[in-house]
């Protein structure tokens, strides 16, 4: 028996037999049309995850009551959705999944999305003092939950005759169901609130009545909070309570996740979080329920055989590493472990802009593209030099290679890697080398030659005379036009993340993006007396920043008190100290090391040089503009795609 056996036995949640351990969980994206119905691409996006070997595909979740604002939630509020959601079953049944249908009201995490329509309101369990004042809110009635009821009810019974396999009860997070389990957001007086059983009242009237409607033997589970990560919030001894009473009313499984989306970073935990951090809670709820439970949360293909092999949970849901890797179960499974295009919880395929569709992956270009990539062979084999080795260089090698191209990778340092090898040295990012141990693993199957110390010069591409040349020399920091910034105590932040620089004394951290609110964690953690001073809001000025990783950095660096000056111009800095204008005032912050954080500029000297030197010549990557690691996979594969 491999270590991964178990992680591929079958199991069954009540009647639903499924052919492994494996989950994709609910997960929004912006597949859907504008009301919410199935496109050509979100099936494709799930027939990918189905054929690569995962048992049970949980769509992205569906709004039971038109009221519900999350945008591109699916739609399930009316009957005449049935047919669409039909075709997207059959299609994902063809591919080789189960599929259970999760049912939402997306209730207070209208509050993440910061969507509100006009003459809408939010569904709450009664009003917190901490609600922002910006957006309407509506205490909801006894009547208006029982209308409620309702609605989720129709929905299940709409989901089981479109042919879903499951349907899920969607009830963590800062959903509608969620927010009456949460002690933070319910304060109600009446039956609905109180106590943890009677906050547990709507959901159990809701698998209550689904179970009623639609039988004893169709599988129908919960989704749950074990936390919701705040003080006040739900804990894990009310979890376990709630798990107990759901299953006592029908639920044939707990699905266990946390976290409050406007508010918590669990629920999408980036790289400053424990791998697996949600696995003990699930423990806790499985020694208290007799059906089965579904653990999620950080966990990778090793954890999640750890996960079954030990009893901690019977299922493991994987998203963000189903979205890196769509093939990770069979890959797994047929022991091609090292073949796995492994997460690395950076989120960028979390930030995504209403206006501008969803965002990237940084380790897999073809996500939410499963339709059109990956490109065909090439035609004509063609000679290509790439200049540069960092990941724009990298995945464009690699690409070529795959479509046949003879590519030839330069790199000018002694190894390959560039500004990602800075990410890998950033404490908490250590796990970023895996992407790029990935790609020299590809380079070295497709045989793609690297030369390494080469710095390449015009006269060498004329006299190597390739057909094409692709450059991604990539981008350097960037310093301040102030008096003083050439001071013996200015350092950049790159040069202390790779120990080139001590800072010492007092350090302030010039630029409130996350190099800057990297390093100055990182020193405040070491003990350091550190401060940060930022032109902009903390977080601002530039490409927009993922929430969740924002927030987590945000939030340690309050909770290490360090102090930010923001919305403050850098006016000179002196060997003692960095003078700052904010709000109209002039201010003097000791400083024994200054440290600069204040952004990027492209490398694309040699790009101008080599004009005319072959018939085509692209540029990839930060050289193009600095810019994040998804955009530059993207990038890189389009590039490979036209050559």
């Amino acid at each position: 028996m491999t270590r991964y056996d178990l992680l591929f036995h079958p199991g069954k949640i009540g009647s639903l037999q499924l052919k492994n351990r494996l989950v994709m969980p609910a997960m929004d994206t912006t597949l859907a049309d504008a009301e919410g119905r199935v496109t050509d691409r979100l099936i494709k996006y799930y027939q990918a995850r189905a054929s690569g070997g995962a048992a049970l595909i949980i769509p992205q979740a569906a709004k039971v009551s038109p009221d519900s604002t999350l945008p591109y939630t699916m739609n399930i509020c009316g009957d005449d959705c049935v047919a669409d959601w039909r075709k997207l079953i059959e299609s994902v049944h063809e591919a080789g999944a189960a599929v259970c249908i999760q049912l939402m009201h997306s209730g207070l995490i209208a509050l993440y999305s910061g969507y509100v329509p006009e003459g809408a309101s939010i569904p709450v369990p009664s009003m917190m003092s901490w609600l922002p004042s910006d957006k309407p809110y509506r205490v909801l009635s006894e009547e208006d939950i029982d209308s409620y009821v309702e609605d989720f009810v129709r929905a299940a019974v709409r989901a089981k005759e479109a042919g879903a396999d499951a349907v899920e009860l969607h009830a963590c997070h800062g959903c509608l169901v969620s927010s009456f389990l949460s002690p933070v957001t319910n304060r109600r007086t009446d039956q609905y609130g109180g106590s943890a059983e009677n906050r547990a009242r709507f959901a159990r009237r809701i698998i209550e009545a689904m179970r009623g409607l639609l039988g004893r033997e169709y599988p129908l589970w919960v989704r749950i909070n074990a936390s919701d990560g705040i003080d006040g919030g739900t804990t894990i001894e009310e979890a376990v309570e709630q798990g107990v009473i759901l299953e006592s009313v029908g639920a044939d499984a707990i699905s266990v996740s946390g976290g409050l989306e406007y508010w918590t970073t669990l629920t999408q935990a980036p790289y400053l979080h424990p791998m697996g951090l949600m696995v003990p809670m699930a423990e806790r709820i499985k020694k208290a329920v007799k059906v089965p439970v579904i653990a999620v949360g950080k966990i990778d293909a090793e954890l999640a055989s750890q996960v079954v092999e030990e009893k901690k949970a019977d299922f493991v849901a994987m998203g963000r590493p189903l979205l890196a890797d769509p093939e990770l179960p069979n890959k797994v499974r047929e022991g091609r472990v090292e073949e796995v295009r492994r997460c690395i919880y950076c989120n960028n395929c979390l930030r995504s802009d209403p206006n501008a569709g969803p965002g990237s992956c940084s380790v897999n270009p073809y996500l939410y593209r499963e339709g059109r990539y990956p490109p065909p062979m090439a035609k004509k084999a063609k000679k290509v030099m790439v200049i540069g080795g960092g990941l724009g260089g990298m995945q464009t090698a690699v690409y070529l290679a795959e479509r046949g191209h003879r590519a030839h990778l330069y790199e000018k340092r002694s190894k390959l890697g560039g500004q990602w090898n800075l990410a890998c040295a950033t404490p908490g990012k250590e796990t970023y080398a895996v992407f790029s141990d990935y790609l020299q693993r590809l380079l070295n199957k497709y045989s793609v030659p690297v030369t390494l110390g080469a710095e390449v010069t015009r006269g060498m591409v004329l006299e190597l005379r390739p057909d094409v040349v692709v450059v991604a020399t990539g981008a350097v920091p960037i310093g301040l036009r102030v008096q003083g910034i050439d001071g013996k105590n200015v350092v950049q932040g790159h040069d202390v993340i790779e120990g080139k620089a001590k800072p010492h004394g007092k350090v302030v951290v010039v630029g409130g993006r996350f190099i800057g609110m990297e390093v100055a964690i990182w020193l405040a953690e070491e003990g350091q007396d550190v401060s940060l001073v930022t032109k902009a809001g903390l977080g601002e000025n530039g490409i927009r920043l993922e929430k969740g990783t924002f927030k987590s950095l945000a939030d340690r660096l309050v909770g290490l008190r360090v102090p930010l000056y923001l919305h403050a111009t850098v006016l000179q800095i002196k060997d003692d100290a960095v003078v700052f204008s904010m709000g109209g005032e002039i201010y003097s912050l000791p400083a024994d090391t200054v440290i600069l954080a204040v952004g990027m500029r492209s490398e694309a000297s040699l790009a101008k040089e080599l004009e005319g030197s072959a018939a085509e010549i692209h540029m990839v990557g930060d050289c193009v503009r600095p810019r994040d690691a998804a955009e530059v996979a993207y990038q890189a594969m389009r590039v490979a795609a036209q050559i």
